[in-house]
Formats: C-alpha cells, structure tokens, sequence
C-alpha cells in the first residue's frame, strides 16, 4: 500500500465526513485493497472504550485482510508552531490590532481534527485546524499544522496510541482457536461493525 496516498484520502474522507458539521466526528477507516469501511467510534474516554474499540478494529481488519487502519478524531490542542510570513515587515506593513489579534490567537487552544494511519510497520499523524463559521460555528475549511504531524515506527509510537498496539499482532497458528479469537468473532457481529463492513456504494442502497 502506497502510505502517502492512502494518508492524503482519508485527509479527504475526514474533511468531507466533517464538513458543515458543529462537530467532526470521531471514526476509523479500515482500508482493504478493493474497498475502505468506516466505523463511527462512540467515546474512547476510558481504559475500557479504548481496549473493547483496540479489538474491534482488530476485529474488522482481520476480516477484510486490511494493511491500514486509520483513526480520525477531533480534539482540542495548544502544540502550534507559528507559521513564517511572507515578505517582511517593511513590504507587508501589519497594524498593533492586527498582530495583537494572530498573538492572541496563538495563545488559545486549536480546534484540532487529527488523522492517525496505522500500517503494519509505521504510524502516520497529520493535524489541521478546523476552521469555522464564525457566525454559526460550523465547520467550513482545514488548515495544516505542520507541526503535528510526523511519522513514527511502529515501535516507537507516542502513548497515546497505544490501545492500538495490538492491532497488526501476528494471529496464532492456523486451527488453534483462542479466547481472543472467540472475542474478536463476537465483536464482529455488534451492529456498528457489521453495518460498516458493507462497502460504501451497497449501504447506500439499504
């Protein structure tokens, strides 16, 4: 899989997912090679919600023998490297209210939509700033944060992803049924996994 151009379409699935929206939601993409399945994730604000949401999709992945997963979630930051001005101060001359206006800006949390794609070796983070209506907040645009976004081995992801540390586990040898098997069969039937196992195209018919 060519991790570049699968990063740059969920970039695109979750700025259209989001779009209009008062709130991105939160959701991941499972990518098998002929089709992508979304799952909206309902709250990962527990050891409990990460570890059940870890083996659903583990779950979902195993099913359709995909080599990405990703996860897309909104979430409030203030990491913001400031971006260089074009020109210089003497070609682009900025009143006091204006430059008091981008420092307090600066100084505030960022309305964040992140996109963390896990494949089998490495882990991709990229990070915009949701830009919104101002009059009724809705969201309209994307903006890059450079800054958040990097690249990791599999082996040295930061803590924060690791409820999906499971996710590109080696399976136990062929015939040997295990709990987590069991487990992984039972998740596979919840009604936000099967549904989204559907492609895209055949769920818009039902």
């Amino acid at each position: 899989m060519n991790q570049s151009m699968a990063i740059d379409d969920l970039v695109s699935v979750a700025q259209a997912e989001a779009m209009g929206e008062l709130d991105a939601p939160m959701m991941a993409i499972v990518l098998s090679n002929d089709q992508s399945y979304d799952l909206p994730i309902n709250s990962l604000e527990t050891d409990a919600d990460k570890a059940r949401w870890g083996l659903i999709l583990r779950a979902a992945r195993e099913h359709v023998e995909a080599d990405a997963v990703a996860v897309l979630y909104p979430a409030w930051t203030t990491i913001r490297r400031k971006e260089e001005k074009a020109g210089t101060a003497e070609a682009r001359p900025e009143s006091a209210d204006e430059d008091a206006r981008e420092e307090e800006d600066d100084k505030g949390p960022i309305d964040t939509l992140f996109v963390q794609l896990h494949t089998r070796d490495r882990i991709y983070w990229r990070g915009f700033e949701q830009i919104r209506d101002p009059r009724h907040q809705r969201i309209i645009g994307f903006r890059r944060i450079k800054a958040l976004s990097t690249d990791y081995e599999r082996d040295e992801a930061p803590q924060i992803a690791s409820w999906l540390e499971t996710l590109f586990e080696p399976l136990p040898e062929e015939g040997q049924e295990t709990e987590i098997d069991r487990e992984l069969a039972d998740l596979l039937e919840e009604p936000e996994v099967s549904a989204a196992l559907y492609p895209r195209q055949m769920r818009s018919l039902h």
